[in-house]
């Protein structure tokens, strides 16, 4: 190959590169999605209230693990008044799917709750995030949980 038709090819793949920015890697987009759904777990296994008012949209919809539909109201009203807490919090096999401004992440949560007279359970769900990037940060839209049988 010539010097001049080598120029033009690395030049046409840099014009590529520049105008179509779903060929790059999106690293610093995938770890900010990876960062908000930390948060979300974090605020989830704490009950933090607060902190999942900030992460959930306001405009959230999801299907709960029975296949209930759940708003941002209803899930922040589940936080505050069940009687169960969660005792151990862990997640497994996180990958997140960048789509533009939207991200889908998805999971298992191995989750132990006690309630106030001390019964214990053990859930392991496979969750489903959507996330959307709004006025620069990432808030988690909707979601469902389906139940796994134990590992």
């Amino acid at each position: 190959m010539s010097a001049r038709a080598t120029v033009v090819f690395l030049a046409v793949i840099f014009v590529l590169w520049i105008t179509l920015p779903r060929l790059r890697p999106a690293t610093d987009e995938v770890v900010a999605v990876r960062d908000a759904e930390a948060r979300l777990s974090r605020a989830s296994a704490l009950g933090d209230t607060q902190a999942l008012s900030q992460i959930v949209a306001k405009d959230f919809f999801a299907v709960d693990a029975s296949g209930k539909p759940e708003t941002r109201q209803t899930l922040l009203n589940l936080y505050r008044t069940s009687p169960w807490k969660v005792v151990s919090f862990r997640q497994e096999s996180v990958q997140v799917h960048l789509y533009g401004e939207t991200a889908v992440v998805t999971g298992v949560d191995r989750v132990q709750t006690r309630d106030r007279a001390g019964h214990e359970r053990f859930d392991n769900y496979r969750f489903l995030h959507v996330f959307q990037k709004s006025h620069g940060r990432w808030q988690l839209i909707s979601g469902q949980l389906a139940p796994l049988a134990a590992p």
